[in-house]
C-alpha cells in the first residue's frame, strides 16, 4: 500500500484500539488495502465517498448526521463528493488542527481534532457543548481515529434500522464480522443494489446466534478450542433527534455451550429442539415438522408449508431466553414430556457451564432416576412423577427426597441413597437452585423412559419456580 503523506501514523488506521465502531473502520481499511494495495488512504476516502454519495443516495443518516453527504442543503452529489474529500485532506495535512493532546481513544499525544455527529457515531455537536469535557466542541479525537470511522458504514450493517456492530473478545471473530458485512456490501454494490446491508432478522437474538453459525461455518473447528470467546453487539442510531445506543452481550459460557451443541453427537437433537421453539404472532398454531424442516399451519382447509427462510426471522424463545441470561430448564422439560428426544448431554452442559449446578449434584440427580424407574411397575412410575411435579415447594421436595431414602433403607440396600454430604453440599446447598433441581431430576426420569422404551400416561405438567 502506498503511504506518502508524513503527517499520517498509519499502523493507528488499522492497529485494534478496543473501540468497536473505531475497530471496525480499521478492519474495512485493511480489508480495502488488501484489494487494492496500489491506493493510498486518500483514494480509499474517496473511493468509499463515491460509494456512499452515488452507489447508496447519501442515506446515511445513522451514521453521520449533518455530515456534507447527508446535507440536504447541498444539492448536487459532486459537491457532497469534492466537499467530503477535501474536508479529509485538510485533516490530514493538519491545515485545520485545533490543538495537541491525547486522543480519548488511543491515548495517544497528537494532533486533534474536535469530533460532532458529522464525524462520529453518538457524539455531540456544539449544542451538546455542557456535555463534552470542559465545554468542548466535541470529542477531541486523532485524524487517524475520524478516518477510520468514516469507513464504519463498509463494515457495518443494519438491523431494526440502527447500525448493527459486533465485537468479540476474540479479535479474528470481531474482524470476520466487520470483512464479511464489508464483501457483502460490495457485493451488492457490483450487483446494483443501491443501499447498504440490512440484517435479515428483526431481532437481536436471532441475530447473533446467526452470526455464531456463520463463525462455526466458517471456522469448523471453533468449538474444538478451550478460549473463552464472547459477543457483544452494539444497536445504534445517529439520526436526528433518535440518536441511542443499545448493547447485547452474549457470555463466553453461552457462546461455548451454544457450539459445543454443534458437535456431530448433539447437532441434529439441538436443531430441531431450537427450530421447534420458533413462533410468530401470524402464523398462530403454526407446528413444526421435522421431516422436513418446516412449519405446518392450516389456512382456510389447506395446510401450508413455511420454509426456513421464512421463519427464521421469527422469534425464536430459546435465543432470547440464552441472550437474557434467562433458565432453559423449563423448555427441555416440556421437549421431554412431550415424548421428544434430546441427548441429556445437553442439559448435563447447559446445567454445569450456564446455570453453574455442580456435577456432583447432576450425577446425584441420574443415580435417584435410576432408583426411580429402576424395579417399578409404569402405575408406580406414574404416581411418583405425579407426586414430584405437585412439589412446587422447596419443603415438598425435600420431603419427597426423604421418603426415597426411607424406601431405600427399607430395602436393605448396603448404600445409602442420599448421603449427609450429598444433601448440604450437593441437593441443597445455599447456593443451589431447588426449583432446577426438581426440573432437572424430572427430565433425567423422561430420559431413563425414553432409554427403557417405557410408556406411562404422564400426569398433567406442573413447571414453576420451586420456593428456596
Amino acid at each position: 500500500m502506498k503511504q506518502k503523506f508524513e503527517s499520517i501514523e498509519y499502523e493507528w488506521l488499522t492497529r485494534p484500539t478496543g473501540d468497536p465502531f473505531a475497530d471496525t473502520g480499521g478492519y474495512v481499511i485493511k480489508y480495502l488495502w488488501e484489494l487494492y494495495p496500489d491506493k493510498d488512504i486518500d483514494e480509499l476516502i474517496e473511493f468509499v465517498t463515491r460509494i456512499y454519495v452515488n452507489d447508496w443516495d447519501g442515506k446515511l443518516h445513522t451514521f453521520f448526521h449533518g455530515s456534507k453527504i447527508t446535507n440536504p442543503a447541498i444539492k448536487t452529489k459532486d459537491v457532497k463528493i469534492s466537499g467530503t474529500i477535501e474536508l479529509y485532506r485538510t485533516m490530514i495535512n493538519e491545515t485545520t488542527v485545533l490543538t495537541k493532546g491525547n486522543c480519548r481513544i488511543t491515548g495517544r499525544y497528537t494532533s486533534l481534532f474536535p469530533a460532532g455527529r458529522d464525524f462520529l457515531i453518538l457524539s455531540g455537536s456544539g449544542t451538546f457543548v455542557n456535555f463534552n469535557h470542559n465545554l468542548q466542541q466535541g470529542l477531541y479525537l486523532s485524524k487517524e481515529i475520524l478516518i477510520r470511522m468514516f469507513f464504519i458504514p463498509l463494515g457495518s450493517q443494519l438491523l431494526l434500522g440502527k447500525v448493527a456492530i459486533i465485537q468479540s473478545s476474540n479479535r479474528d471473530i470481531s474482524e470476520f464480522y466487520a470483512r464479511n458485512n464489508c464483501s457483502n456490501n460490495l457485493n451488492k454494490i457490483s450487483n446494483l443494489q443501491a443501499e447498504i446491508l440490512r440484517s435479515d432478522f428483526s431481532n437481536p437474538a436471532n441475530a447473533i446466534f446467526r452470526f455464531i453459525d456463520d463463525i462455526m461455518n466458517e471456522n469448523p473447528e471453533i468449538n474444538n478450542k478451550k478460549r473463552r470467546i464472547s459477543l457483544t453487539l452494539y444497536l445504534a442510531s445517529n439520526f436526528g433527534a433518535s440518536t441511542e445506543l443499545k448493547i447485547y452481550q452474549l457470555p463466553a459460557t453461552v457462546f461455548n455451550f451454544y457450539t459445543h451443541c454443534h458437535i456431530i453427537n448433539y447437532k441434529e437433537d439441538w436443531q430441531i429442539f431450537v427450530r421447534s421453539h420458533y413462533s410468530n404472532s401470524k402464523n398462530t398454531g403454526a407446528i413444526y415438522s421435522r421431516v422436513d424442516e418446516t412449519f405446518k399451519i392450516e389456512k382456510k382447509g389447506n395446510i401450508e408449508s413455511i420454509g426456513y427462510n421464512e421463519y427464521k426471522t421469527w422469534t425464536n424463545r430459546i435465543y432470547n431466553k440464552l441472550l437474557n441470561n434467562q433458565s432453559i430448564i423449563p423448555e427441555f422439560l416440556r421437549w421431554y414430556k412431550k415424548g421428544n428426544k434430546l441427548h441429556f448431554d445437553i442439559i448435563r452442559i447447559y446445567q454445569q457451564n450456564i446455570r453453574n449446578m455442580k456435577k456432583e449434584t447432576i450425577d446425584k440427580v441420574l443415580e435417584l432416576a435410576d432408583f426411580i424407574i429402576n424395579d417399578r411397575s409404569e402405575d408406580e412410575i406414574k404416581k411418583i412423577i405425579t407426586r414430584l411435579n405437585g412439589a412446587t415447594k422447596s419443603f415438598e421436595l425435600r420431603r419427597f427426597l426423604l421418603t426415597l431414602v426411607s424406601e431405600n433403607y427399607k430395602k436393605d440396600n448396603e448404600k445409602p441413597l442420599i448421603t449427609v454430604k450429598d444433601y448440604t453440599d450437593y441437593l441443597f446447598s445455599d447456593a443451589g437452585n431447588t426449583g432446577e433441581l426438581r426440573d432437572v431430576l424430572l427430565i433425567a426420569i423422561y430420559q431413563k423412559m425414553h432409554e427403557l422404551n417405557l410408556k406411562v400416561e404422564l400426569p398433567k405438567e406442573i413447571i414453576e419456580n420451586v420456593e428456596q
